[in-house]
């Protein structure tokens, strides 16, 4: 079975929010000995996912959110289909004539007033035209699930966030409202269609306050689709003579051009734009799931990128006057796709006396200096400017602090880089970088736009 990476992504969140609330059996250290070395880090969380859910039986809690959503879903297209039949089955009612247009309020009224709601929603992005109670409903659902387990409470929540919330989930429940509004009217569309072969109808319609005009009028705009289709509609004439109270009989002429206009309306005014929309929303559906992607900026992940990506996100760099010979102590390692370019011109910010730069593997030639103050941040955005580099890595001292100066500097630097990196320097005596901090200079990063891939951590001996 093909399982889409939407998918492998919610899954892999699910196992976040369990492991949010329990330690889980674990064996990173054998996992990544099997994940090829070139797999992106999305692909190890994946193949670390898996092997969670088998080593400590999570896959039933994992996979019950989407059998109780199958499920509610099934029930409540039950509902619109039985209420479009009894709707329908009430207007037509058991006379002998039917009043025209109080049907078509009946199928058509509420369902243009909905369609109208959601496109001012769509156009304007207005979450609770949109959403609204089916929102509430997903992230109020999982806290009053009754479980004995608090592991399938926390995969449903996670499971119904993932599919509830964000771009997937608008259009999710866009497509979830468009296809209850198709059940509704192509139930009401079909009981229609039975009782007007099974039995002999009248048309009629009656006003209280409008004039007859006002229906004639109204009878040709609908007509004017309905006979680009090829379809019979009643001619202004007919329409007068439709009105309850008066003397003509109805001829066979008269039951089968309403029929067709009563029909056609439906199909035309209902279920086919309804159908669009449906269409629209599963297309949109499909791409937001696909453009759908991790936080890889919550410390949950990047503690795991320590773990499972040592090699692509933590390195080492060794000057030539203290350092030992590395490549006798250390096998030689394929390159991964988060290394740094040879070609990337490198920049640092305010390292302080603890680190010495430039490292020997940066070459003259890429180097563009240190920023100290503003005189000197100002020489080297205005080379960044002229030399228009596209590949930028931007060096700091993890140790320091994440501070708004630092973001303000580090954006003013990438901002026109094609790609950018941001590499944490810290020496061997000051030890390995605190997880509270890592977590500070990944947000840095997230707020200055570089992907949480280019955020390297390396120590200088």
């Amino acid at each position: 079975m093909t399982i889409s990476d939407f998918d492998k992504r919610v899954l892999i969140e699910q196992v976040r929010a369990i492991e949010a609330g329990q330690v889980l059996a674990d064996d990173t250290a054998g996992l990544s000995e099997e994940i090829p070395a070139h797999s992106d880090f999305d692909a190890r969380l994946w193949q670390r996912a898996q092997r969670l859910a088998e080593r400590n039986a999570l896959w039933p809690e994992l996979g019950r959110a989407a059998v109780l959503s199958r499920r509610v879903t099934t029930i409540t297209l039950i509902v619109a289909v039985l209420s479009g039949a009894l709707a329908t089955g009430y207007a037509v009612n058991a006379g002998q004539a039917i009043n025209i247009y109080w049907l078509l309020l009946v199928l058509l009224g509420f369902n243009l007033l909905s369609m109208l709601l959601w496109l001012v929603g769509i156009s304007m992005n207005l979450e609770g035209l949109i959403e609204g109670v089916f929102a509430k409903l997903a992230s109020w659902l999982p806290s009053q699930l009754q479980t004995e387990s608090n592991v399938g409470t926390r995969a449903d929540r996670a499971w119904l966030t993932c599919h509830f919330s964000g771009k997937p989930g608008k259009w999710q429940i866009s497509t979830m409202v468009h296809q209850l509004w198709l059940a509704y009217m192509l139930a009401g569309l079909t009981v229609l269609v039975l009782v007007l072969m099974a039995r002999q109808y009248d048309f009629v319609w009656g006003t209280t306050l409008l004039s007859d005009t006002a229906f004639v009028k109204l009878t040709e705009v609908l007509g004017t689709p309905l006979h680009a289709l090829g379809l019979t509609t009643p001619t202004p004439q007919q329409v007068a003579e439709t009105r309850i109270g008066a003397l003509q009989t109805l001829t066979a002429a008269h039951r089968y051009a309403w029929a067709q206009f009563l029909l056609g309306a439906l199909l035309c005014f209902g279920i086919v734009p309804r159908l669009l929309l449906w269409c629209w929303a599963v297309l949109m559906r499909g791409l937001a799931r696909r453009r759908f992607a991790l936080d890889h900026y919550l410390p949950y992940y990047i503690g795991l990128r320590q773990q499972l990506l040592p090699l692509a996100g933590h390195g080492r760099i060794v000057d030539a006057d203290t350092a030992p010979p590395a490549a006798a102590a250390t096998p030689a390692i394929d390159p991964v796709p988060h290394q740094l370019p040879a070609a990337a011109h490198w920049v640092s910010v305010e390292l302080g006396d603890d680190i010495h730069w430039p490292p020997t593997f940066v070459g003259a030639g890429n180097d563009l200096g240190q920023i100290v103050d503003r005189d000197s941040q100002m020489r080297i955005q205005q080379r960044l400017q002229t030399d228009n580099d596209p590949l930028l890595a931007v060096a700091v001292a993890a140790a320091r602090s994440p501070d708004r100066g630092v973001q303000r500097t580090i954006a003013d630097l990438i901002a026109d880089s094609a790609q950018a990196w941001l590499v944490l320097l810290h020496s061997r005596e000051q030890g390995a970088i605190s997880t509270t901090r890592l977590a500070a200079w990944y947000r840095l990063a997230e707020a200055c736009k570089v992907p949480a891939d280019h955020v390297i951590s390396m120590s200088v001996d």
